[in-house]
């Protein structure tokens, strides 16, 4: 098997934009106030490069395979997490501008929902967004990136990692579940349906 690395985020890596939006999936629309991908993976490029948000490269690692980018997670204290909703919301906003504004007004119950989600609870490790490229099949990037996650967990001293992952996304659930990850509780907020996993770590 080749050899990937596991680096600290780059804010001029250019694969935070399309990682993101593919982690987030139909989650972007009500973030970005828009249903074009180009768009969405401009906006959430843009916020990679950025700091003091959720999607920054401030708090995300790069699986890489010759140089080349394939899979990124973004992890975080749950109190970091929780203090950068607002934060993220203001930048998308100086992103967007009326646009995404209008696009709230217009769409608020989803609006709400993404940020009243309540992934994290106290004293938890979050995974915030994990995705690979096709590509990278094969090589187990998403599990190296979980336990990467994890071991940053541990050197923070947090006893517990949580994420969160749709209902109807049976194969990441299964693969969290193979990892260690349980069920701890569901998520319905419309048009929103996700599991709460968390995975206790040992020291």
């Amino acid at each position: 098997m080749e050899h990937i690395q596991i680096v600290k985020g780059h804010p001029a890596s250019d694969a935070g934009g399309k990682l993101n939006s593919m982690a987030l999936d139909y989650m972007a629309y009500p973030l970005v106030g828009s249903t074009e991908k180009s768009l969405i993976e401009q906006t959430l490029g843009d916020l990679w490069g950025k700091s003091a948000n959720r999607f920054s490269h401030q708090y995300a690692f790069e699986a890489k395979l010759k140089d080349k980018t394939i899979g990124m997670i973004t992890c975080y204290p749950v109190p970091v997490m929780n203090k950068l909703a607002w934060p993220t919301m203001r930048q998308l906003i100086q992103l967007r501008k009326w646009s995404l504004i209008r696009h709230s007004l217009q769409n608020l119950k989803a609006v709400f929902s993404m940020i009243s989600l309540n992934e994290g609870r106290a004293g938890e490790y979050h995974i915030g967004t994990l995705a690979t490229l096709p590509e990278s099949r094969g090589y187990g990037v998403g599990s190296r990136l979980i336990q990467f996650a994890e071991e940053q967990a541990r050197r923070g001293g947090y006893g517990k990692c949580s994420l969160t992952v749709k209902k109807d996304n049976n194969q990441a659930r299964k693969l969290y579940e193979r990892l260690g990850y349980t069920i701890a509780d569901s998520i319905e907020k419309p048009p929103y349906s996700l599991y709460r996993m968390v995975k206790s770590l040992e020291p």
